[in-house]
């Protein structure tokens, strides 16, 4: 029950700067090599479908970096991890590492090697199910809708 709240409470504050925004594209197992900026927002012990149907940032986010973080793997929604989320030019593919099976890359720029966002929905931590959070981080089951 702790780790729940504990996510709960994490994703809540990680998610205040949020706004529903699908990625278009993704690359699964393969973090950049190459990165053509330092990361404009940082959130930990988020869900990677927060990083895929979220962008994080003010300015126009191109793409994000989610790296898993094994602790959480039993808890609803995972996997959970860091999501770094980037305002500059994408990696191109040639710009994309090796296989790391802990390693995401999402992509507003359409240049991921898979269409659409990759992963499942948005899950409540506590019950599993699916859903949205609005931009004030309040949770919205059953909807894919939030503003």
């Amino acid at each position: 029950m702790r780790c729940h709240s504990l996510l709960i409470f994490l994703g809540l504050g990680s998610l205040s700067t949020a706004t529903l925004d699908p990625c278009t594209s993704n690359t699964p197992n393969k973090c950049p090599a190459t990165y053509n900026c330092s990361a404009t927002k940082v959130s930990k012990a988020i869900q990677a479908a927060e990083c895929s149907h979220n962008t994080r940032t003010s300015s126009t986010q191109t793409f994000a970096v989610f790296v898993t973080d094994h602790q959480y793997d039993s808890s609803h929604g995972a996997p959970y991890g860091t999501c770094s989320a980037y305002t500059c030019i994408s990696p191109t593919t040639a710009e994309m590492g090796s296989t790391d099976d802990d390693c995401w890359t999402f992509f507003w720029s359409g240049t991921g090697e898979e269409n659409g966002v990759g992963t499942n929905c948005i899950e409540d931590p506590e019950t599993g199910e699916c859903g949205c959070e609005n931009s004030d981080g309040t949770f919205v089951a059953g909807s894919d809708s939030c503003t």
